[in-house]
C-alpha cells in the first residue's frame, strides 16, 4: 500500500488525471476503501513559480556621428541625470549610459510580466493538483450517494473537494458510466437546493459524458442558465439541452431570477435574439414565454429583461392576435411600461381588426383604474373615437379615480356623448351619483337631471391613548421572538424591548432549562445578540463584533447608545443578573412607568445593589412628561448616585433648541434640508456634536432607526432631529421602512422643524409603501392636541421649490389623509405650500395639489389669501392648473 499511496501522490503532483485514473483502476473495492482515509488527510503540495532568468544580452552597435559637418544628439533627460556633456567623447559615453539604462527599464518591465505569468501557471498546476485529489477522492468513495453528499459537504466539517470538468473521463475511467450516471442524477437533485454549493460545471460536465436526460429541477436549469461561457450564442445554438430548457426560462421564478441577474441578464438575451433571427428559437415560444413572464408579476427588476426582449422581437399583429386575453390582463399589471406595451399592442390589434364589444369594455374598466395619469387619460382620448354604449361599467371606474382631474375628464366624455346612451346606460350611471363625491358627483348629477350627491361622511378623529406593552414573554415565546429577531433583524421596537425583558428573567429563572431552549438560536457569527443569549443562558459568548474584521461600527449617537445598552446587559448576565431593567416600557410608545422605576431605585438602594448606566438613561430618556408629584417627592429622598440623578431629572426637565441648515454643493451629498439639535439640558446620550454635512453624509448608512422613535418618546421634536437627515437621504433611493413613522406618531412632545421636515421628505419618498405610512402619521398627528401641518407645508413648499424633492408624490397620501377625515390638517399642508410654489410657475404636480386645496378648503368660506392664487386664477385660457385655482379660489369666498 504504501508503493500505491507514494504513486497516487506523484500522480497528484503531477496533475496527470489520466495516469491518477490508471492507479486507482488497478485498485479493487477494498483497496480503495484503504486509500480513501489517506487521501482525505492529504494536501497537495503548492506550486512554486519557476525562476525568472534574464537571457544573456545582446550587444548593441554603437551609432557613429558624423565626421564632419552640423549634428546633434537628443537625450531623454530625468532629474537625476548631469547634464550632457559638451566634447564627442563625452557624447559617446553618455549615450552608452542612456541605453543601458532602457535596457535595464525595458528588462524590469519584462521581468514583472514573466513573473505574473509564472505565478499564474504555478496557482494553475496548484488548482489542478487539489482537482486530481478531489477526483481520487470521489473515485474512491463506495458508492455514488456517499459521493454526492461528500460533494456537498458544509466547510464548517472541511474543505471542499474542488472537482473541475476536466476529470470527468479520468473518474469514469475509474468507476464507470453506471457509476456516473448515478452521480450525476444525485449531483443533479442536490443542484436543486439553496445552498449552491453543487460544483455545477463539473455535473454538467457529467450529465453529458454518460448521456443522462437534461436538468429537470428548476435550481439545475438556474444553475445551467447562469454559468458563463465564452460563447453563449454558438454554444446555444449547437446545445441539444436548449429546447428543454427555454420554458423554465419564463414559467420558473428561481430560473427568471437568475436570468435577469449578472452575466446571464448580459448574455442571454442577446444570444435568443440571434437564435430567433436565425431560426434555431421559435419567435413564437419567445413571444408567449415573455407575455407569461410578464402575467406572472414580479419586481421590476425581474420583468424589465423579459419586457425589452418583447420589444426587440417586435411582434405583428398576427402575432399578437394570438395572444389577447394575456394582453388585456397584464392592462392592470403594476408595472406602468408593461401596462403601456399592453395598451399600445391592443389598440394595433383594434386597428387592424376591431375588438369585440367585452373585450373593450374589459380594456375600458383596466385602463380607468390605473394610478398613471397618461395611461388614463390615453385611454379616454381613445375613447372619444368608440361607441360607449356597451361601455358603462368601465366609466363608471373612471368616475370613481382617486384624482378629481381625471373623474372630471370622465364626466366631460359623458357629457360630450350623452346623446348617444341609451336610457338603460344613463340610469346606470345615474344610481352611481350617490356613491360619487367632489365636482365630478355634482357635474354628473346635473347633467343627468338627478338630485345632488349627499355630503360624503367624514369620519370623526379621535385621538387615543398609547396602548400597554404587552405582557411579558415566557421562554417558549421569548425563543420565537428571539429567533424572529436574528432572522430579520433589529427593527420592531416592542419585540426589541419584550427580548431585552424575556432574557433577563430567563436568566434569574432556571438557566438549565433556558439554555436546553435558547442555546439552538444561537448562531455561529460574532454580534451583540448572539453574545447576549450565551451570557443568559450562562455560556462563553461569541467574540464581541468590535473585534471581527468585517465589522464596522456605527458612529450615529442613536445607534451607539441602543448598543450599548445590549453590551452592558450583556455584561451584567455574565456577573450579576439585573433584577430587571429600569427601562421596559409600560407603553408601547415607549414611556416607562414612573413608578415602577421609583420601585426599582428603592428595592436597589435597599439591596445595595446599582442599575446599569445605560439602563438608568434609557430609562430617565422615556419617563412621560406628566409624573405624579408623589413620585416626585418620593425620589428626591433618594440617596445612591443613580436615585439622585432620577430625581434631578423630574426636577428639572427641559425642551432642546431646534434648528434647520441647508447643505448644497458638496461633492457627495445633494442639496438637503438638515434638522439640527443642540441637547442643552437633555442627558448628554442624545447629543450629536458634528456638522450638517457630515450627518447628512452619514445618513444613509444607518442602521435600526425603527427603534429611535421609544428611546425618548416625550421628546419627539429631539428624536425627528436626529431621523430626519436619514430620510432625507433616502428620499429617492433605498428602503427606509415605515415603522419611524409609526413611532414619531406615537411620541409625545412639541413639534418643531424636525417633525415638519421629517413629515416633508417622508410624504415625498419614492417608496409608494412609505408615503401612505407617512400619510398614515400625519392622520395620527392630526388627532394630537396642539398639533399644526402648517410647517409640514411650508418644509414641502420650499423643498419642491427647490426641486429636492418630487411634489407629485405627496398628492395621493395627501388625498388618503383627506378621506380619513383630517380635513384641517390637509389644508393647513396646501395653504403653506402653495404660496411658495404658485409664484414659482407650474410644475408636474402643481396643479393636483391645488386640486386638494379646494377640496380642503374650509366650508364656510374663512380663510387667508394664497398669494398668487387670484392672479391664476384669473388668467385667460383653461389648463388644469387654471381650472384648478378657480376651483380654489371660489371655495375659498363661499
Amino acid at each position: 500500500m504504501n508503493d500505491v499511496w507514494r504513486d497516487v501522490c506523484a500522480r497528484i503532483d503531477d496533475a496527470d488525471f489520466d495516469a491518477l485514473a490508471d492507479v486507482l483502476a488497478g485498485l479493487d473495492a477494498t483497496g480503495r476503501t484503504a486509500l480513501l482515509p489517506m487521501l482525505e488527510g492529504h494536501t497537495p503540495t503548492r506550486a512554486e513559480p519557476e525562476p525568472v532568468v534574464r537571457p544573456p544580452a545582446e550587444p548593441e552597435p554603437e551609432p557613429e556621428p558624423p565626421s564632419n559637418g552640423v549634428f546633434a544628439f537628443a537625450f531623454v533627460l530625468s532629474s537625476d541625470d548631469d547634464p550632457p556633456p559638451r566634447d564627442l567623447e563625452g557624447l559617446r559615453a553618455y549615450a552608452g549610459r542612456q541605453r543601458l539604462r532602457e535596457r535595464e527599464r525595458r528588462w524590469a518591465s519584462e521581468k514583472w510580466h514573466l513573473e505574473r505569468q509564472a505565478a499564474q501557471a504555478a496557482a494553475r498546476l496548484t488548482e489542478r493538483r487539489h482537482a486530481a485529489l478531489a477526483m481520487a477522492i470521489v473515485a474512491c468513495l463506495p458508492t455514488a450517494t456517499e459521493a454526492v453528499k461528500r460533494l456537498h459537504r458544509p466547510w464548517t466539517a472541511g474543505p471542499s473537494l474542488r472537482v473541475v470538468p476536466e476529470v470527468v473521463p479520468a473518474l469514469l475511467s475509474v468507476r464507470g458510466a453506471a457509476w456516473g450516471t448515478a452521480l450525476a442524477r444525485g449531483m443533479v437533485r442536490r443542484a436543486g437546493s439553496r445552498n449552491r454549493t453543487t460544483p455545477w460545471p463539473f455535473t454538467e460536465a457529467l450529465m453529458r459524458a454518460v448521456g443522462t436526460e437534461p436538468p429537470d429541477t428548476p435550481g439545475a436549469v438556474a444553475r445551467y442558465v447562469e454559468m458563463w461561457r465564452p460563447s453563449l450564442t454558438s454554444f446555444l445554438a449547437a446545445d441539444p439541452w436548449l429546447d428543454h430548457v427555454l420554458p423554465y426560462l419564463f414559467d420558473e421564478d428561481r430560473v427568471a431570477a437568475v436570468f435577469v441577474t449578472g452575466a446571464a441578464r448580459r448574455d442571454w438575451p442577446p444570444a435568443l435574439m440571434e437564435l430567433a433571427s436565425s431560426g434555431r428559437v421559435d419567435r413564437a415560444v419567445l413571444i408567449a414565454g415573455c407575455l407569461r413572464r410578464l402575467r406572472a408579476g414580479g419586481r421590476k427588476g425581474l420583468l424589465q429583461p423579459y419586457l425589452d426582449m418583447l420589444r426587440q422581437l417586435a411582434p405583428g399583429t398576427d402575432e399578437l392576435a394570438r395572444h389577447r386575453q394575456e394582453l388585456t390582463g397584464l392592462l392592470t399589471a403594476p408595472m406602468s411600461t408593461v401596462a403601456d406595451y399592453a395598451y399600445t399592442s391592443l389598440q394595433s390589434l383594434h386597428r387592424v381588426s376591431e375588438l369585440d364589444q367585452a373585450t373593450l369594455a374589459e380594456i375600458t374598466q383596466g385602463m380607468l383604474s390605473r394610478q398613471e395619469k397618461k395611461l388614463v387619460r390615453a385611454h379616454l382620448a381613445w375613447l372619444r373615437k368608440l361607441p360607449l354604449e356597451h361601455l358603462v361599467e368601465g366609466l363608471v371606474v373612471g368616475l370613481h379615480h382617486a384624482v378629481p382631474e381625471l373623474a372630471e375628464r370622465t364626466v366631460e366624455l359623458i357629457e360630450a356623448r350623452l346623446p348617444s346612451l341609451s336610457e338603460a346606460a344613463r340610469a346606470r350611471l345615474a344610481a352611481e351619483v350617490p356613491s360619487l363625491d367632489g365636482v365630478a358627483a355634482h357635474r354628473l348629477a346635473a347633467l343627468l337631471g338627478s338630485g345632488p350627491p349627499a355630503p360624503a361622511s367624514v369620519p370623526v378623529l379621535v385621538a387615543e391613548p398609547p396602548a400597554q406593552m404587552p405582557p411579558p414573554l415566557d421562554l417558549g415565546a421569548v425563543a420565537g421572538e428571539l429567533a424572529i429577531l436574528l432572522r430579520r433583524g433589529d427593527d420592531d421596537p416592542i419585540r426589541h424591548e419584550l427580548v431585552l425583558d424575556g432574557l433577563v428573567r430567563a436568566a434569574g429563572a432556571d438557566r438549565d432549562a433556558a439554555a436546553r431552549v435558547l442555546a439552538p438560536l444561537i448562531p455561529q457569527w460574532p454580534g451583540l445578540w448572539p453574545a447576549l443569549v450565551a451570557a443568559a443562558i450562562g455560556r462563553d459568548a461569541p467574540p464581541h463584533p468590535a473585534y471581527h474584521p468585517q465589522y464596522h461600527t456605527e458612529q450615529h449617537p442613536m445607534t451607539l447608545l441602543v448598543e450599548r445598552r445590549v453590551a452592558e446587559l450583556t455584561a451584567r448576565l455574565v456577573t450579576a443578573p439585573p433584577v430587571a431593567l429600569l427601562a421596559t416600557p409600560a407603553t408601547v410608545a415607549g414611556h416607562v412607568d414612573p413608578a415602577r422605576v421609583l420601585g426599582l431605585l428603592l428595592e436597589a438602594e435597599r439591596d445595595g445593589w446599582q442599575p446599569g448606566e445605560a439602563d438608568l438613561a434609557q430609562a430617565i430618556l422615556r419617563l412621560p412628561r406628566e409624573v405624579d408629584p408623589t413620585v416626585r417627592a418620593a425620589a428626591a429622598r433618594l440617596v445612591s448616585p443613580a436615585g439622585r440623578r432620577f430625581a434631578g431629572w423630574l426636577a428639572t426637565p427641559a425642551e432642546p433648541r431646534i434648528w434647520v441648515e441647508e447643505v448644497r454643493h458638496h461633492p457627495s451629498v445633494s442639496g438637503r434640508r438638515i434638522a439640527m439639535l443642540d441637547p442643552a439640558g437633555l442627558p448628554a446620550e442624545l447629543a450629536d456634536p458634528r456638522s450638517a454635512t457630515e450627518r447628512a453624509r452619514s445618513a444613509r448608512h444607518a442602521r435600526a432607526v425603527a427603534l429611535w422613535p421609544m428611546i425618548a418618546p416625550s421628546h419627539r421634536e429631539a428624536m425627528a432631529a436626529h431621523i430626519q437627515p436619514f430620510v432625507a437621504s433616502i428620499v429617492d433611493r433605498g428602503n427606509p421602512g415605515t415603522g419611524f413613522l409609526a413611532g414619531l406618531a406615537a411620541a409625545d412632545g412639541p413639534a418643531g422643524p424636525a417633525m415638519s421636515l421629517t413629515m416633508a421628505y417622508a410624504l415625498a419618498n419614492h417608496r409608494h409603501t412609505v408615503r401612505l405610512a407617512a400619510g398614515d402619521a400625519l392622520i395620527e398627528l392630526a388627532t394630537r392636541p396642539g398639533w399644526d401641518s402648517t410647517g409640514v407645508g411650508a418644509e414641502v413648499g420650499a423643498l419642491a421649490a427647490a426641486d429636492w424633492i418630487v411634489l407629485q408624490r405627496i398628492v395621493q397620501p395627501l388625498a388618503e389623509v383627506l378621506k380619513a377625515g383630517a380635513r384641517d390638517a390637509v389644508w393647513q399642508v396646501t395653504a403653506a405650500a402653495l404660496p411658495v410654489l404658485l409664484p414659482a410657475g407650474p410644475r408636474p404636480g402643481l396643479a393636483d395639489l391645488v386640486d386638494l386645496a379646494a377640496n380642503a378648503a374650509p366650508r364656510d368660506g374663512h380663510c387667508a389669501d394664497l398669494p398668487g392664487l387670484a392672479a391664476l386664477a384669473t388668467r385667460p385660457g383653461r389648463n388644469r392648473l387654471t381650472e384648478a385655482a378657480r376651483r380654489l379660489a371660489a371655495s375659498m369666498t363661499t
